[in-house]
């Protein structure tokens, strides 16, 4: 069968879908766009390969941090390679224990490749300074 190759406006409309998927806190609808063989590489270096695995570790995720948004800053497709790359902003509540019950943001970028429409790869990069009620704050690391 051969490979489904998404244009620049398809790219750009399944960004879309799944983004609004994490902000509806749809975990079932975020997990449609991944491939069942998924690399993905978490902000704080740990890598879950494969859908099923995908979904045990984040079954939790989305049951304990179910106030949290996801703003898109900016994006880059790249129809030839089958990726994108984009910059976004999450809000939530914030998991530091020296914070707890106060709005956090983190600022991150997630590059993405897919093959047939589904998502293969997933690498998350973050800033080590977080904002708590607008002021800045370190992460321990």
């Amino acid at each position: 069968m051969p490979a489904t190759m998404l244009d620049n406006k398809n790219i750009s409309d399944f960004v879309a879908q799944w983004m609004a998927a994490w902000n509806r806190h749809d975990l079932e609808a975020v997990l449609r766009s991944m491939a069942e063989d998924v690399v993905f590489e978490h902000w704080n270096g740990r890598a879950v390969r494969g859908k099923r695995q995908l979904e045990r570790a984040w079954q939790s995720w989305f049951a304990n941090h179910g106030d949290f948004h996801f703003e898109v800053k900016s994006i880059y497709l790249d129809q030839v390679q089958q990726t994108f790359t984009f910059e976004w902003r999450l809000d939530w509540p914030s998991p530091e224990p020296s914070h707890a019950g106060q709005r956090e943001q983190r600022d991150g970028v997630d590059i993405i490749e897919l093959r047939n429409g589904e998502i293969i790869s997933k690498r998350t990069y973050i800033k080590t300074i977080v904002k708590i009620d607008a002021q800045p704050i370190l992460l321990k690391a």
